[in-house]
């Protein structure tokens, strides 16, 4: 019997003589096998240590692997490192940010994307007469800053800091004006 440490979730999968080897974790289900795996051979403690072919541990430790032969691993390495460049440039542009939000779906924080002037032939403005008369709430155009997810790619939206400051003065005013026709 021999045992295969999966090396993300570091799961002992089982393996009995003469069945087949797992390809992918069936706790994480990430792949198994070649250079990412480990096998260990559980039994007798007097085995030598060389009963374990070289073609089940993935790499023989008397020469250095070839990587410029093993596609899988130039691909691999590949988008490692784009990953790696990603990661880079996020968090120097979020560094870079005054505000930063967390997105409302994964909790990561969102990149300012931009800014985006909606104006009166896209916006229909809602009114709430019982307590506003007939005066809208929001009145374009105004401004609202636009953020994305990094991680998941979610956009989030948000007034400018002017036109907030306009849309606090607006509901303040409304307000007042209210008490006052009472």
């Amino acid at each position: 019997m021999s045992v295969v440490i999966c090396p993300w979730c570091q799961s002992e999968i089982l393996t009995e003589e003469g069945q087949e080897p797992e390809k992918y974790c069936p706790v994480c289900d990430n792949e198994l096998g070649g250079y990412r795996t480990l096998r260990v051979a559980l039994g007798e403690e007097d085995e030598p240590e060389e009963a374990m072919p070289e073609s089940q541990i993935g790499i023989s430790y008397d020469e250095e692997p070839d990587w410029d032969q093993d596609e899988e691993l130039k691909r691999y390495e590949g988008k490692a490192e784009n990953l790696l460049d990603y990661e880079e440039a996020v968090e120097k542009l979020l560094d870079g940010q005054e505000t930063v939000p967390e997105c409302p779906q994964c909790q990561e924080y969102m990149l300012h994307a931009g800014e985006m002037t909606v104006g009166s032939e896209s916006f229909r403005p809602r009114t709430f007469p019982a307590a506003f008369g007939s005066e809208a709430v929001l009145s374009a155009p105004f401004a609202v800053q636009a953020y994305v997810c990094p991680s998941c790619f979610t956009m989030h939206y948000a007034l400018a800091e002017e036109d907030r400051m306009a849309f606090a003065r607006r509901l303040s005013d409304a307000k007042r004006r209210k008490e006052r026709s009472r």
